[in-house]
């Protein structure tokens, strides 16, 4: 059994009415049943229907026949009078009686309960069941004219037509005008003017109509070409300071296009403003209207206002205002610009003469002041090339030689769909919406490949502009998020030169900007990151300039860098230290010592104290500070938490003492170091500042001693070196399968090799982005066991590995482990999986205390703050602390994460049982039935707190009902069930 299904009807029995047998009747029942009978023909509907429905439930001698005609009239009488329900009711009376001889009565009040609520749809079908042969002459009237108006609404121009020119000959002077009008908007629609004249003169004259129809007929002289007639018309419609702000709008339009077909630019300039002023979504004909009326008047700046607005268009239009948009560039001085749009205008096949005009523009400019896009050669070539008779060849090709020259529940819908014989168009339109749906769904909560598998199959139809577009930008993210850069950075690029408004376009920008970021491209996530911050989120503004700043850095632009590190509104910890770095990569080292002493003041719990302490010393060492140096070495070693830090801090000092030229007491704490890294990644940092000193001693034996007793190999093969160079250039090139035997190969003759655990890593590495999960983790877990520079990179791919294969248990020490790392990423990552972790084990406590410290860290997303939300009000609902609880909860209920979204309204529903709110609580179950079907366990609690609402109701029959349903249907959830047996048990 569907277990949708069964909800829905538990809930849809929780508002049945169980009748009650009436005691006693006599004759005077037969008086009180006509008494409703003429009540209704006099329309006294409260009266008769409180008749009515008495007789059905109390009057036991009521024939079969009169019974249901009580039920019949009870239930029409409700939809005459709007009660809430009243039409379901109505219609559940009819699918139980189909063959009711009342059946026909009911089809008017439907009809006109359904043009009430303005469902035309509806009100049609219900019309047109109506019997018209028994209808009087008055009554057919009324008849046609509702069906004709309900046409007309729903813009069914023909039928509308026709039949309200059958109500027009039968209708009584009051109902004509009405009639006329519509008539007269019809036949202006379908372009047959003579008669929307014909109908407008009636009535334009009346009060009611006369300033509607008035534009109507600037219209109409437009079309007919009588400009100078539909200008008089329209000025004096202007002049009319009753004007609605829509009309006036319109009306402006058209006398600004009048004189715009005069080519009187100057005059159809103002009255083009007010329309666009006044019009808060132009169409695209009527921005490429504006800019050529600009552009005529020589208004080139605004003119490349209007042209611009229309660029995300791909069409004919968009083509011409591409070369429009070139010639104000131009006009203006922009060459640069002029540039741009004339190649996209040359790009699109829709104009051939517009195609080639640009084309010889964008040739011309890219010979005149180079091209960003394309060599200029390449372009000249390729004018020549597509047009072989053009006039401007001759000049094309002397271009050419001097620029050669120059230049140097939605899975059940799914399994539904699946199920069907044949897909349909209306059908795969369903599986478009769904699978985004899903993919939605899936990276809301962090399950980023069964996203991108969802958005791919969105993607394979194209009915719906707007889920096409954001189901390719979301699979941008899901690339991003499982860090495939390369196609994320593909996908969104792709979608940027598709035309088409969804909500998420605006932050393109700054997501290309990222991906350019994080693949390492750090001139184009700085172009994207300039570009986003001319238009940028407030939200997002700091972020993307310092992430602008960080690819300042990155390319060696340290002034560049320095100089946004300095604007930010506030220098946070992260500013401060990357500002320091870029002064010492200028040599500024002065500048460096102070910026990260103001950190160490300002921040001293910052997350970048143990590096800002141990580049302050770098940073007087490099300015032969050796004593200053070692002060903050010193206290490096003492405090930091990071153990690869603490060790590159006491090898640093030993370095220090080398440059003072104190050798034998640096080679005394090499020694010692030696001792304590042995067959450590730090083993080789050791040898390799102890080198200097046994070259200035030329004691090479002691070198290779030293060296072999830290268990470095001084005599490194070539085919060694060769093969661990070929593993990584194709690690690096994401070549993992490639990678793999050649680290196999350089581990197997290096075991102890200095680079061993970063090639372990990256052989892991390459196993893991290969699938090979089961070879990955006997990698990962060599790594992980011994203290090296991969060994918290390692613990996080085991616990994630271990996540996988569904063995928490397993990846618990490795989360533990990495807790506390100073990696902010790897931090963040396992307190949010331990939060999982003990949620998921009902260690609601500890679950609490990670959600803290998920929540403390503004940097992580929406959808895992949420997680960590909802997990601190589980806990204060365990802990009794409804009124906290109750506040959290509310907050989430909204939630696009379905599941958080669930459980906030079965908490609601929870707490409306708990102060005996019991109907408002059914309400909330029923809300979430309808809208979070797909999350079965929350909506299976909520049926035991709708059982428990229905006992505390006094209705036993629907609490054991529910309850019997939630133990045969909902066997996956244990606890549920066994809560269901606890409620049955309490039911007498």
């Amino acid at each position: 059994m569907n277990r949708n299904k069964l909800l829905l009807t538990t809930i849809l029995f929780g508002y049945s009415i169980q009748a009650q047998q009436s005691l006693y009747f006599n004759d005077k029942e037969n008086f009180r049943y006509h008494l409703a009978e003429n009540l209704y023909q006099t329309k006294v509907y409260n009266a008769s229907q409180y008749e009515y429905s008495r007789q059905y439930f109390y009057n036991q001698n009521l024939g079969e026949t009169r019974r249901e005609a009580a039920l019949f009239f009870d239930n029409v009488i409700g939809v005459i009078l709007g009660q809430p329900y009243a039409d379901k009711q109505l219609e559940a009376y009819m699918k139980s009686h189909p063959n009711s001889a009342f059946m026909e009565q009911a089809n008017a009040p439907l009809a006109d309960y359904y043009l009430r609520k303005k469902d035309f749809q509806k009100a049609i079908a219900s019309l047109k069941k109506v019997n018209q042969a028994g209808l009087s002459s008055k009554e057919n009237t009324k008849y046609v004219l509702k069906l004709g108006y309900a046409q007309f609404m729903l813009g069914d121009l023909q039928n509308a037509t026709q039949t309200l020119n059958e109500a027009y000959r039968s209708a009584d002077l009051s109902e004509k005008n009405d009639i006329a009008y519509m008539l007269g908007h019809l036949y202006y629609q379908q372009q047959d003017n003579a008669k929307a004249f014909e109908y407008f003169d009636m009535i334009k004259t009346r009060p009611k109509y006369k300033n509607l129809v008035k534009p109507y007929y600037v219209q109409l002289y437009f079309s007919q070409k009588d400009y100078d007639r539909a200008i008089s018309e329209g000025q004096d419609l202007l002049a009319d300071d009753q004007l609605t702000t829509e009309y006036r709008a319109e009306v402006n339009k058209i006398v600004g296009e009048c004189y715009f077909m005069k080519k009187d630019y100057d005059s159809a300039y103002p009255y083009l403003k007010k329309y666009l002023d006044a019009k808060e979504n132009p169409t695209m004909n009527d921005l490429y209207e504006m800019g050529f009326v600009t552009a005529q008047l020589q208004r080139y700046t605004e003119a490349v206002y209007y042209y611009s607005q229309i660029l995300n268009e791909k069409s004919a239009l968009a083509q011409n205002a591409y070369y429009q948009l070139g010639n104000a560039y131009l006009e203006n001085h922009q060459k640069q610009e002029a540039l741009s749009a004339y190649r996209s205008a040359y790009q699109m096949n829709y104009d051939a003469q517009i195609k080639e005009l640009a084309g010889a523009k964008y040739a011309k400019l890219s010979y005149d002041i180079g091209n960003p896009y394309e060599a200029a050669p390449k372009v000249l070539q390729g004018f020549i090339d597509r047009y072989p008779r053009s006039s401007s060849n001759a000049e094309m090709k002397k271009l050419l030689a001097k620029s050669y020259l120059y230049s140097g529940d939605y899975k059940q819908t799914l399994e539904a769909l699946k199920k069907m014989d044949k897909p349909t168009e209306e059908t795969q339109k369903i599986e478009q919406e769904v699978t985004y749906m899903l993919g939605v769904e899936a990276y809301n909560k962090g399950n980023y490949q069964e996203a991108e598998a969802y958005f791919q199959k969105s993607l394979k139809y194209n009915f719906n502009k707007k889920f096409e577009l954001k189901a390719k930008y979301w699979l941008g993210q899901s690339y991003y998020q499982q860090g495939d850069y390369d196609k994320a950075i593909a996908t969104f690029e792709s979608l940027k030169l598709q035309s088409g408004d969804y909500e998420e376009k605006e932050q393109l920008g700054y997501d290309l900007g990222y991906a350019y970021f994080k693949n390492k491209d750090f001139q184009k996530a700085q172009n994207y990151f300039k570009d986003y911050l001319t238009h940028p989120k407030e939200k997002f503004k700091k972020d993307a300039e310092l992430r602008l700043a960080d690819t300042h850095y990155a390319n060696n632009q340290l002034n560049e860098a320095i100089s946004i590190y300095d604007k930010a509104d506030t220098a946070d910890d992260y500013t401060l230290y990357q500002k320091a770095l870029a002064l010492g990569f200028k040599g500024d080292t002065e500048a460096k010592i102070a910026t990260l002493k103001k950190l160490l003041a300002q921040y001293p719990k910052s997350e970048y104290k143990d590096e800002a302490l141990y580049e302050t010393a770098s940073a007087y060492a490099a300015n032969g500070q050796y004593k200053e140096s070692n002060d903050y070495l010193s206290k490096v070693i003492k405090e930091a938490k990071d153990k690869n830090i603490i060790a590159n801090a006491e090898i640093y000092k030993a370095q220090n003492l080398a440059d003072e030229n104190q050798n034998d007491k640096a080679l005394s704490e090499l020694k010692k170091l030696g001792l304590k890294y042995k067959n450590t990644a730090y083993a080789s940092k050791i040898v390799q500042v102890a080198r200097s000193i046994f070259a200035k001693n030329g004691d090479t034996a002691g070198y290779q001693s030293f060296a072999q007793n830290l268990g470095i190999n001084l005599e490194q093969s070539d085919i060694d070196e060769i093969n661990l160079t070929n593993a990584q250039q194709l690690y690096a090139q994401k070549e993992y399968a490639k990678a793999i035997p050649y680290y196999e190969k350089y581990l197997s003759e290096n075991p102890n090799g200095e680079r061993g655990y970063q090639a372990q890593y990256e052989l892991g590495e390459s196993c893991y982005q290969n699938d090979d999960d089961t070879k990955a983790l006997l990698v990962f877990q060599s790594v992980a066991a011994a203290q090296n520079d991969y060994q918290e990179d390692a613990q996080v791919r085991l616990a994630q590995i271990l996540i996988k294969k569904k063995e928490s248990e397993k990846s618990l020490p490795y989360l533990l482990g990495t807790a506390n790392s100073t990696d902010a990423k790897i931090r963040s990552f396992a307190n949010q999986e331990l939060m999982k972790y003990y949620a998921k084990k009902k260690d609601l406590d500890k679950a609490e205390a990670y959600a803290n410290i998920v929540l403390s860290n503004s940097k992580n997303s929406e959808s895992v703050r949420e997680q960590a939300k909802i997990i601190k009000a589980r806990n204060l609902m365990r802990k009794g602390q409804d009124k906290d609880a109750k506040t959290a909860y509310s907050a989430l209920e909204k939630s696009s994460n379905p599941s958080v979204a669930a459980e906030a309204l079965y908490a609601k529903a929870y707490y409306q049982n708990k102060v005996k709110a019991f109907k408002s609580s059914n309400e909330t179950i029923f809300r979430l039935a309808n809208n979070y079907s797909s999350e079965q366990y929350w909506g299976a609690k909520a049926l035991v707190i709708m059982a428990k609402n229905y006992l505390a109701l006094k209705d036993k029959y629907q609490a054991s009902y529910t309850c019997d349903q939630i133990i045969a249907n909902y066997k996956d959830f244990p606890d549920v069930v066994q809560e269901a047996q606890s409620v049955k048990k309490e039911i007498k």
